[in-house]
């Protein structure tokens, strides 16, 4: 099955740059997702350092753009925050932020939690579906989680994706983060169609997104450490030099690696050989070719932030022909 028209949207944690390119770009925008909150052990939401701003919500909704509010949250405040009543108290403060903001919908996006606690989370989630669909008017829920290749990998997560596909409006999988302990590509071809296969065999097509990377990473190969880089940052502006400044400043000619489908390149800085593997506007557009292949509804991108030209180009060719 082909969708011929999918949806797009992205994550904002930063609301800096990615303010710029949520007003730059709208008309190809669908939904965003605003990373305000996390959730604390005993249920109640907290706010990160950036604060909520109606004005700029109601900006996107009168352009036609979705807002969702993300809270995220790992363990050790989670499952605990999710359970009993603690999980019922998180649920009121989403509600009343809904009120109080106008917020379309919340997104859930609550990681590495042991299998043990996948019936609290179905049980939250199908709470939360209740309280927000009951709203006036009702708000929509997506359930962010991560990707496996096979129901026996699914089996060691918190996440039913059969009952989540049932019970959320959305079920976002997030197609990245392939390597996170050694240096290596965000997502290769071959594991990325494994597990697009999967989720589609477990998820109503028209309520799965592909989560896709606009980062890469920068790593220390000796040290095992990496931060995540996106293409057009400036170290002078965020304390990170991005993809364009790398090539720019130590003459770097990233080379293409295939069976990745993703670009790699070593460089060295204060005495440090370092690696460097990012996903391009290319990998994006033969991602999103084979997620139209799949027949999902839609793709988001982590995160919108110091996109390049090219990576919007690719939306418009893509995601909104």
């Amino acid at each position: 099955m082909k969708n011929a028209r999918m949806t797009f949207g992205g994550w904002m944690p930063e609301f800096k740059n990615d303010i710029v390119q949520l007003k730059r770009n709208h008309r190809l925008i669908h939904s965003v997702s605003l990373f305000h909150y996390m959730i604390r052990k005993d249920g109640h939401v907290k706010r990160s350092n950036h604060r909520e701003s109606s004005r700029l919500i109601r900006w996107a909704q009168r352009h036609g753009v979705l807002v969702y509010a993300t809270i995220g949250g790992t363990p050790p405040p989670l499952p605990a925050g999710i359970t009993g009543k603690a999980g019922d108290r998180c649920i009121g403060e989403i509600v009343a932020l809904c009120r109080k903001f106008g917020y379309d919908g919340f997104d859930i996006d609550f990681e590495a939690m042991p299998a043990a606690a996948r019936d609290h989370y179905t049980l939250f989630t199908a709470k939360l579906v209740s309280a927000l669909h009951s709203m006036t008017p009702p708000r929509l829920v997506s359930s962010t989680i991560m990707d496996v290749p096979s129901v026996e990998d699914e089996r060691l997560t918190a996440f039913d994706y059969h009952a989540l596909g049932r019970l959320a409006d959305h079920v976002r999988v997030m197609f990245y983060d392939y390597c996170t302990r050694n240096p290596g590509p965000i997502m290769p071809r071959g594991y990325f169609a494994r597990e697009l296969a999967y989720a589609r065999s477990r998820i109503p097509a028209e309520k799965l997104i592909a989560a896709l990377p606009w980062y890469g990473r920068d790593w220390v190969p000796a040290e095992t450490r990496h931060h995540d880089i996106v293409w057009m940052q400036r170290e002078k502006e965020t304390g990170l030099a991005g993809m364009e400044e790398l090539k720019e400043r130590f003459g770097v000619k990233p080379v293409w690696r295939e069976p990745e489908g993703e670009y790699m390149f070593r460089y060295e800085r204060d005495g440090k050989k370092r690696e460097v593997w990012m996903p391009d506007p290319r990998k994006f557009a033969w991602m999103v070719r084979a997620v139209r292949k799949a027949g999902a509804s839609g793709v988001y991108v982590w995160h919108l932030a110091h996109a390049s030209p090219a990576h919007w180009r690719a939306v418009r060719a893509e995601v909104r022909p």
